[in-house]
């Protein structure tokens, strides 16, 4: 079965083919808002970035969340746990909508997917990995607790340090 998570302010949810306009709205920010996204991208692309989304529950059991603000229901991200098929391994990501950036809801979110994968998955680690100028990232990392365990050049060539996610303290998550 494929989870809805609710925390204080968001429900974290499986998106469908109904999530396109969100999902475009995100990949129509300039560039210069995205932290090491490429955008803006063409509606086919967008479609298939969605598609392979929702797949990779159907497949691995775990992927992306879409963020709606508990008490508005608004479109605020997504965050989740990624494992494209070239990729060595899998990673701990998330992406918010520029007017939702400084709110609390990307660690609030991944605290959720955190324990998330922690007790339902049963993972021993989540990992996340950044770009090195993707600072808002790295600090996210921080705040989460994770620590640096390796650099690796990933199969896109790009050199990424590689964070180990600790089991969040319940009373945080």
């Amino acid at each position: 079965m494929i989870p809805a998570i609710e925390t204080s302010r968001l429900v974290l949810r499986v998106a469908t083919a109904d999530d396109l306009g969100a999902y475009q709205a995100f990949y129509d920010i300039p560039n210069d808002q995205l932290g090491g996204y490429r955008a803006p991208r063409p509606a086919e692309e967008v479609e298939g970035i969605l598609a392979r989304d929702i797949a990779e529950w159907q497949h691995n059991g775990f992927g992306m969340f879409l963020l709606h603000r508990r008490d508005t229901g608004d479109f605020v991200g997504g965050t989740g746990i990624k494992h494209p098929s070239d990729w060595p391994r899998h990673e701990l990501t998330w992406w918010l909508m520029p007017a939702a950036r400084g709110t609390g809801f990307a660690t609030e979110a991944s605290l959720a997917v955190l324990t998330w994968a922690y007790d339902t998955l049963g993972w021993p680690v989540v990992e996340t990995h950044m770009r090195d100028e993707n600072l808002p990232a790295r600090r996210l990392a921080e705040r989460l607790g994770g620590s640096q365990i390796a650099r690796e050049t990933f199969p896109d060539g790009v050199t990424r340090d590689v964070f180990a996610l600790p089991r969040p303290d319940r009373s945080a998550a």
